[in-house]
Parts: structure tokens; C-alpha cells; sequence
């Protein structure tokens, strides 16, 4: 999805802060956004009893929305602890027009996401890593393949068969992307889900392993 909201992260579970500071400077920034927005804020998380796992979560005035509870009506501030992909897609479409802060945990690696936002880091000295651009023509063939059944993630009629065959053409290569890379760029194409892109990269590893795939017919690609 487009980038319609300001973008923030703090160091996580994988950074040399400790968690329940970086969970208090997460607090002072849903604060913060609170009142320049004018609006409440909400976390996200994984699960709504993931608030037993911390006393500093324990002792946040905040709601906790997660995929499965009842999400908040209108758009605010919201902060993302510790999300996995589906969990980040739910953060961004509630903080659509206002701002969202992530800390990232051990399960899930935001920095597609940060870069794709151009995330500012809350605490100084942190930065994520950049990535190697993809080529010209080798995005023209994603492009192709997002504009195919992108929307489905390549499970619509053909959708499949046609990202297969896309994607073994890339393999064959020589400068061949990684599947890091080629995730992040479907992934931040705002045309598909993080889910769809994941499915992508692993038919995309699966297809330089040698493995040969079938369609919905079980007949070969």
C-alpha cells in the first residue's frame, strides 16, 4: 500500500536497547503523536494478550487491536510492538492520514518497511541498512508481473503460472536478484499484500533450488 501517514521505528528486540526502554520512548512518541494529531492512539500487536508479556505493556493506558479483535472506527496514531506482516499491514491502514511508530521483535524483519517509508528512527543513532537497487528491466518484469494478479497474490486465474514463469526467467540470470530483494520490491509496490510477496520469494527460492512447480491442475509450469 501507498504511504499515507508519517513514519517512525525504535530499536527492537534485535537492538542493543533494552526492551522496556525502548518501549517507554515508544510511549513518549504515541504521546506526542496523540496530541499533534488531536486524536487517541492505539497499539497493534500480534494478539491482544501479548499485553501480559511485558509490566511496562501491562502499564499502558492504551487499547491493543490485533487482526482477530474489534478494530477502533476512524483513522489515529498507532504504535506497532513487536508486529509480524499481518500485524504491520493492520497498523498501517489504521494510521492512515496520522503516524505510525514501530518496534520491531525477533520474528519479523521491518526494514523493507522502514525503507520503503523512509522511517525516521526515534532514538539517535540507529540506522537500516539500504539495499541493492534492483535493475531497470528486471523491475519492468515485476511490474508486469504485480499488474498480472499482483492484487490476488498470485493465486488468481493464470496468476500463478504467470509469476512462475517470470520469476524462473530472473533465476536464469547472471546477476539474478536475491529473494530479499525481490520480496521488498513487490512487497513495497503498494500493488500486493506482505503476504503475497512472501509467497513470491518462496517460489523464487524453491525455482533456484531446481524445484518445478505445478498449477492448480497439478500439471508442470
Amino acid at each position: 500500500m501507498a504511504t499515507r501517514y508519517e513514519a517512525y521505528w525504535v530499536p527492537g528486540l534485535d537492538d542493543d536497547v533494552d526492551p522496556d526502554e525502548a518501549l517507554l520512548v515508544a510511549f513518549d512518541w504515541l504521546r506526542d503523536a496523540e496530541n499533534r494529531f488531536g486524536v487517541a492512539g492505539v497499539l497493534a500487536m500480534n494478539a491482544v494478550s501479548m499485553r501480559s508479556n511485558s509490566p511496562v505493556l501491562e502499564s499502558a493506558p492504551w487499547d491493543i487491536v490485533s487482526r482477530q479483535s474489534r478494530r477502533p472506527h476512524g483513522s489515529g496514531p498507532v504504535l506497532a510492538v513487536w508486529p509480524v506482516a499481518s500485524t504491520l499491514e493492520l497498523a498501517e491502514h489504521l494510521a492512515l492520514r496520522t503516524a505510525l511508530c514501530v518496534v520491531p521483535g525477533t520474528l519479523f524483519d521491518i526494514s523493507p518497511w522502514a525503507r520503503r517509508t523512509d522511517a525516521t528512527c526515534v532514538i539517535a543513532g540507529f540506522n537500516i541498512a539500504p539495499t541493492d537497487a534492483l535493475p531497470p528491466d528486471v523491475r519492468e518484469h515485476l511490474d508486469r508481473m504485480l499488474g498480472y494478479d499482483g492484487r490476488n497474490g498470485f493465486v488468481g486465474a493464470g496468476g500463478k503460472e504467470y509469476a512462475i514463469r517470470t520469476l524462473r526467467e530472473l533465476s536464469r540470470r547472471a546477476d539474478a536478484p536475491t529473494s530479499s530483494a525481490l520480496e521488498e520490491y513487490l512487497a513495497g509496490s503498494g500493488k500486493m499484500s506482505a503476504k503475497g510477496a512472501a509467497r513470491a520469494a518462496k517460489w523464487y527460492e524453491e525455482i533456484r533450488g531446481g524445484k518445478r512447480h505445478l498449477d492448480y491442475a497439478r500439471r508442470p509450469i
